[in-house]
């Protein structure tokens, strides 16, 4: 019997509710079976913001013991918006149904419980820029010492900020756009920036940055430079991730909470 068959009235109860009847026991063994089976999926659905299938679930538990989410955890501690990494670490397996109607639900339920964050760390995910970002704040944490609470307050903005400090670069956008693009976030005195590129055209974004750092243009204008690169993916295309950090003494102490 699945959850689906169980009577109307039961179905529509709570998730407290429903641990009651389980403790009470006063119903057949199907239907306690039935049941269970409900809690787990509003216990998924309350965790994760929607329900995932069962092989879905498993392997968002499997996630948890990757070095990525374990980095990720301790840098920012124990947050909910660490089960949304989760969806971000796994969302690449899952983004050739991008727009089927199961994911459309998982993003519009991610959103409802997470707002725009939400959505914007499942974007991280499926465009590969997740995994060079928990390199970059665990480095980050890692060098200075910095206190969870404050990587937490850091990672937050970020993901608010993600839209507008993020450069992904196409290869029709070519080596000149990139390194002018690039020009343009320092001159703006950006105090953080990240760029991504795959495949080809992180070669072309490789030769603009490297460009930039020979002539030391990056260094003049009071920035450091990080590279993340990450291995293939199932399309055999490196991930390139780089982040310009400016050195601003002031920027640290809201880390030092």
């Amino acid at each position: 019997m699945s959850p689906a068959d169980l009577p109307p009235d039961l179905l529509s109860k709570s998730l407290p509710e429903l641990l009651q009847i389980i403790r009470l026991g006063t119903y057949t063994t199907d239907i306690l079976d039935a049941i269970k089976k409900r809690v787990k999926e509003l216990w998924s659905k309350k965790q994760y913001g929607f329900t995932p299938d069962a092989k879905t679930a498993k392997e968002l538990q499997n996630i948890t013991k990757s070095d990525a989410y374990r980095r990720m955890e301790e840098c920012v501690g124990k947050t909910s918006y660490l089960n949304i990494v989760k969806l971000g670490l796994k969302i690449e397996d899952l983004s050739y149904k991008l727009g089927s109607a199961e994911i459309e639900n998982i993003r519009k339920d991610v959103f409802n419980k997470y707002g725009k964050d939400g959505i914007n760390i499942l974007n991280m995910g499926n465009n590969g820029a997740l995994l060079p970002l928990i390199q970059y704040l665990s480095d980050l944490k890692i060098k200075n010492n910095y206190s969870q609470e404050g990587m937490l307050n850091h990672f937050m903005e970020v993901i608010h900020d993600w839209e507008r400090i993020t450069i992904f670069h196409k290869t029709e956008n070519g080596i000149d756009g990139l390194t002018d693009t690039i020009k343009r976030f320092m001159s703006s005195r950006q105090e953080l920036f990240f760029v991504f590129a795959i495949g080809s055209a992180g070669d072309q974004a490789k030769k603009a940055i490297s460009s930039l750092s020979n002539d030391d243009t990056i260094h003049e204008q009071g920035y450091t430079l990080t590279l993340h690169l990450r291995e293939m993916d199932q399309k055999n295309r490196v991930h390139f991730g780089w982040t310009f950090q400016q050195l601003n003494p002031f920027a640290i102490e809201k880390f030092t909470l």
